[in-house]
């Protein structure tokens, strides 16, 4: 393992990054896991409703890695490319998913260059950028989806008091600056994107576990711990 490059915070944490979401996410009673198998889950049934199956994926901020095993539950022959500036959690993906050799994982932007993908995927990666560098990052996205390819952009919810709190227990959560939906959806409108729809998803912890089957009805209002605004490049 090389040592930690000391101009992205991530690389000080690749090696503790799960860890340390686990121990924020205790407030939900749910780990991590969870929450990427239902981000995949909901973005799959959005697709369908678009009549979109991806063949090739960019996980934009990939961190470790941790979404590959629940997008290929759902998509079995999704060629995967996971990006991250961290290289240290370049690293740590790498080592982990070393057994899926066709899985790709990057930490330079370009190696990005002349690549097209039918979805880009982002999970709580914005907050982490200076407001005034994302739309450079939006700009890169943009590049590297192909046309009608769609772009599944998740955030934590500025609106949700439970966000607050649990992110105030994650050391590289303190700091972040939240962007509200609306200003998500400016983003992407303002880097040449179509917004297909705005759901809110994780309402209800695992000690009300009954009524998580009421999300579905209830994706429309602002009420769950993440939004998900689903975009396509015209």
């Amino acid at each position: 393992m090389s040592m930690p490059d000391p101009h992205d915070p991530f690389d000080a944490v690749a090696e503790e990054y799960d860890q340390a979401l686990n121990q924020g996410l205790k407030l939900t009673g749910s780990g991590k896991d969870f929450f990427a198998e239902g981000r995949i889950a909901w973005v799959e049934r959005r697709l369908r409703a678009e009549n979109a199956v991806p063949l090739s994926v960019m996980d934009f901020g990939c961190g470790t890695g941790s979404l590959l095993p629940w997008l290929r539950k759902t998509y079995p022959a999704v060629k995967y490319l996971g990006y991250d500036p961290s290289r240290a959690s370049i690293e740590v993906a790498r080592a982990r998913y070393s057994n899926l050799g066709d899985a790709e994982f990057v930490h330079e932007a370009s190696a990005l260059r002349g690549r097209r993908f039918d979805l880009v995927f982002t999970n709580g990666v914005f907050h982490h950028i200076e407001p005034g560098r994302r739309a450079e990052a939006m700009a890169l996205i943009h590049a590297a989806l192909a046309p009608g390819g769609h772009f599944a952009f998740w955030e934590n919810n500025r609106w949700n008091p439970m966000v607050h709190l649990i992110m105030s227990r994650v050391s590289f959560d303190r700091d972040a600056q939240l962007l509200f939906p609306h200003q998500a959806r400016g983003l992407l409108r303002g880097a040449g994107f179509e917004v297909i729809s705005t759901d809110y998803l994780f309402v209800f912890p695992a000690a009300l576990k009954p009524l998580r089957r009421l999300e579905p009805a209830l994706a429309k209002l602002p009420l769950g711990g993440q939004y998900l605004v689903l975009a396509k490049r015209p």
